[in-house]
């Protein structure tokens, strides 16, 4: 039996734990998809058509801003024909060839406004991705592709529309070349509203990929960890939104380092006898500690290889979106991953967003 699971079928004790609305806003990233889109039906990004910029500069912070730069620039970066940058202050060399996305959750970052503000003046196309408030709306210097959110959620949970921000900037640039599939964002939000249907509340844990891998994490040492960079995004997002909503201490580090590791963590295993009940410390030593379990962030076509380089770790989950796919040999498609990698990594991220939620309403209890 899982530990937690029990506590995590409780419909009733978790609708009276949230008193934060956690569980509805964690649901809501297929909303913050609609809205981007909303927003550059509008024409909020109109300006953009018709321009070839020298390049695409983002500017932000290391929070949920800066991971959602990440998951970005890995997918696009190989496939479009102009410089993607991510950066926390803005370039000195900026000017009116660039397109400058100013993206971040805290709206008095005297960084955000002064990035905005010199990008003004210096008539780069500024795109405003966070909250237009603040110092930051006062900074202005001219103006700007507003493309702030329109869903109000906790700042952890907008992912989803810093992601899509930088997604739909990169699909206006009609004049830049782009190869491989282009993001279908309306798609996008009809995958995150089904993965979020399937994990409310009201379905048991065997039929909830949130709840199922909440049950997998609490009370153990959890390392994240990807395959490629794009994932590692997703992994580095999923530690550290676990430990924003439940306090859950993890980390996220690349695959290779974790099978580095691998000698270590099969040290840390339980051992095969242990029996708590009768375990005394005064005769049998320390009781033995909870061993390090390590989530796996993949995509579907990429399993195969996920569980190759993970097979001689002792406790290891492989997190795809979907049903688990049968063991096959197929390698996995050559070359880097791209926009066809963004849906699967989005379901992820959602589904440890709200993995995080019902984690912390189980510590609340």
């Amino acid at each position: 039996m899982l530990t937690g699971a029990r506590d995590l079928d409780d419909v009733a004790a978790l609708t009276d734990a949230d008193v934060e609305g956690l569980l509805p806003a964690s649901a809501l990233a297929g909303a913050q998809v609609r809205a981007v889109v909303a927003a550059r039906e509008e024409g909020a990004l109109e300006p953009l058509r018709h321009l070839r910029p020298r390049a695409v500069v983002v500017v932000c912070g290391d929070g949920t801003a800066g991971r959602a730069a990440d998951l970005v620039l890995a997918l696009a970066g190989p496939h479009i024909d102009v410089p993607l940058i991510k950066t926390a202050v803005l370039p000195s060399w900026i000017g009116p060839l660039d397109v400058v996305v100013v993206a971040g959750d805290d709206a008095g970052d005297p960084r955000l406004a002064e990035a905005a503000s010199r990008a003004g003046r210096r008539q780069a196309e500024v795109v405003i991705a966070g909250p237009l408030e603040g110092p930051l709306q006062e900074s202005l210097a001219g103006p700007v592709l507003d493309m702030s959110p329109r869903v109000r959620v906790l700042e952890r949970f907008r992912f989803a529309h810093y992601v899509c921000v930088l997604v739909a900037v990169l699909d206006s640039l009609d004049a830049v070349r782009m190869s491989g599939e282009r993001a279908k964002l309306a798609e996008l939000a009809d995958e995150l509203d089904r993965e979020a249907a399937g994990n409310h509340p009201g379905n048991e844990m065997f039929h909830n990929s949130a709840k199922e891998l909440a049950a997998r994490v609490v009370g153990r040492p959890t390392v994240w960890t990807a395959e490629t960079p794009a994932g590692m995004a997703v992994a580095s997002h999923a530690a550290r939104t676990f430990f924003t909503s439940a306090g859950s201490v993890s980390v996220a580090t690349d695959v290779h380092d974790v099978v580095a590791a691998g000698p270590l963590l099969l040290r840390t295993a339980m051992p095969a006898d242990y029996d708590p009940i009768f375990h005394d410390t005064q005769i049998d030593g320390p009781a033995a500690a909870e061993p390090i379990r390590v989530q796996v962030l993949t995509t579907p076509d990429r399993e195969w290889l996920a569980r190759r380089l993970t097979a001689t770790l002792p406790e290891v989950d492989i997190q795809i979106s979907g049903p688990a796919a049968a063991p096959t040999v197929q390698a996995p498609p050559s070359g880097p991953p791209g926009m066809g990698d963004l849906v699967p990594l989005m379901i992820l991220a959602l589904r440890t967003e709200m993995a995080s939620a019902y984690l912390r309403l189980v510590g609340e209890r």
